[in-house]
């Protein structure tokens, strides 16, 4: 009997310990879990913070080129801009110079600068030298405008690489793709790479010959690679495209989906208020981040 007992205690420590050892490993695999899932979510809420800076600092160089195109008179008949109004908007600093002015005689370049630097209406400050070469009209059917920024800098950040723009819109409508290529930018102390394909559609303001009614929808995808090997890449889709007015300095409506180790960010733009604000979610964790001038 004595000996039944014994066993009896032994077995029920036994089984003891076991549980000890089931709920001490699900305890610390738990942890050891949602460490790194935390950090995988601050890694894509600041990517994608990055990511709608970068790509508003690329994507105003082609409203630069909207604009330099109206004020050269390289749009198209009937489309006016005025050089009062372009000075409030790139700022008071800003002189162009077309390196062809005969009529209808293709390429053009335009060579763009800013100076030592100035600020817009909006408050965005450019600074140094970029280049436009214009294959065509603007806003015709074919036409090519390559940018090249030279010392190009915007809020003192260098930016780097080559941006095309082509129009593969009809007479009817205004329709456009842009490609960056071997984009590099720094924020902060972090060097990054960037490249786009993104396609632009005018969704107003076509029928006027002023450009201050216009509005664009932005849709497509882009990457940013890290120094690390980490690469973010964000797509906008039809359904939900970014839009910005003409005479608005940023996107005031739209989501994009940035993706990073298998973790998806949405950014919200907004409802097409015209503001510097676009907040970041992932789950049920929220950022809001000011959008750069």
């Amino acid at each position: 009997m004595r000996s039944y007992f014994c066993f009896n205690r032994i077995l029920a420590g036994v089984i003891a310990l076991l549980l000890m050892a089931t709920i001490f490993y699900a305890c610390t695999k738990t942890t050891s879990d949602v460490a790194p899932s935390n950090a995988n979510d601050n890694l894509s809420i600041g990517a994608a913070a990055d990511q709608a800076s970068v790509s508003g600092i690329y994507d105003d160089l082609f409203s630069v080129a909207a604009e330099i195109s109206e004020s050269e008179g390289l749009s198209e008949t009937g489309r006016i801009s005025g050089k009062h109004d372009l000075t409030n908007k790139l700022g008071q600093c800003y002189t162009a110079e077309t390196d062809d002015v005969t009529i209808d005689h293709w390429p053009k370049t335009v060579t763009v600068s800013f100076g030592t630097g100035c600020a817009d209406a909006s408050g965005r400050t450019r600074a140094g030298i970029v280049k436009f070469i214009f294959t065509g009209y603007f806003r015709y059917p074919g036409a090519t405008i390559t940018v090249q920024p030279v010392t190009y800098t915007v809020n003192g950040i260098s930016v780097t690489g080559t941006k095309v723009i082509t129009n593969v819109g009809t007479n009817d409508a205004y329709k456009y793709t842009t490609q960056v290529k071997n984009g590099m930018i720094k924020l902060d102390t972090v060097y990054m790479t960037y490249g786009s394909n993104i396609t632009i559609t005018q969704t107003a303001g076509a029928g006027t010959t002023d450009v201050s009614d216009d509005i664009y929808t932005f849709s497509g995808s882009d990457t940013l690679t890290y120094p690390g090997g980490n690469v973010a890449i964000t797509t906008v889709s039809d359904s939900s495209a970014l839009e910005r007015k003409f005479d608005c300095a940023w996107i005031g409506k739209g989501k994009a989906v940035l993706t990073l180790n298998s973790i998806k960010a949405t950014i919200d733009y907004g409802n097409g208020v015209c503001d510097d604000s676009a907040s970041i979610s992932i789950g049920d964790k929220v950022k809001r981040i000011g959008l750069p001038k």
